[in-house]
């Protein structure tokens, strides 16, 4: 069995909630898991139907060997890049999280930050290599669809300044925008 790995379980299911139903589209699933072991390696298996149309769904992910315990809503992975989302996709989940005047609350520009920070984990390491995320690194229809709209965003300088700003956001005071009335 060859799987992805999910660094996290809020990896697992960032990548879950974003990957849209083959049949209706809809991006509703809450499934039920099970852990399973397969040559010395343990993978976990998600299965459900879709909260849209009900059509069955599942997702397998490697997990990782050596087990940390990171549960928090934006705790995505360690230092190497996702396998389960492009850089192009971390730009899309951190734009819609932080986007004020959809109603942004301060955990959503946390999240949004932590996203971005996911991708700068995919620059070539050092100074004296790329200065950008090559095109290759887009895979995924969404995230080759970001890079092609501004693939001037993909540089160094220019991510450091976006993850920088908007982990400045998430932790300036910020109040809450109201809820509904």
């Amino acid at each position: 069995m060859i799987a992805p790995l999910a660094r996290t379980p809020a990896e697992a299911r960032l990548y879950m909630d974003i990957n849209a139903c083959p049949a209706c589209g809809g991006n509703g699933f809450q499934g039920t898991s099970v852990v399973m072991l397969q040559d010395g390696q343990f993978y976990e298996r998600h299965t459900g139907p879709c909260e849209e149309c009900g059509s069955p769904r599942e997702f397998v992910f490697r997990m990782p060997t050596e087990l940390e315990l990171r549960l928090g809503a934006a705790d995505f992975g360690g230092p190497e890049p996702s396998e389960l989302l492009d850089p192009g996709e971390w730009m899309t989940v951190a734009e819609v999280s932080a986007d004020r005047d959809a109603g942004a609350t301060k955990a959503d520009l946390e999240y949004a930050a932590a996203a971005a920070e996911e991708v700068l984990k995919f620059l070539p390491p050092g100074s004296d290599v790329a200065d950008a995320i090559p095109a290759s690194a887009f895979h995924s229809p969404v995230g080759r669809d970001a890079y092609a709209r501004m693939p001037e965003r993909y540089t160094r300088g220019r991510l450091m300044a976006i993850a920088r700003a908007l982990r400045e956001a998430a932790e300036a005071p910020y109040d809450d925008p109201p809820g509904p009335a």
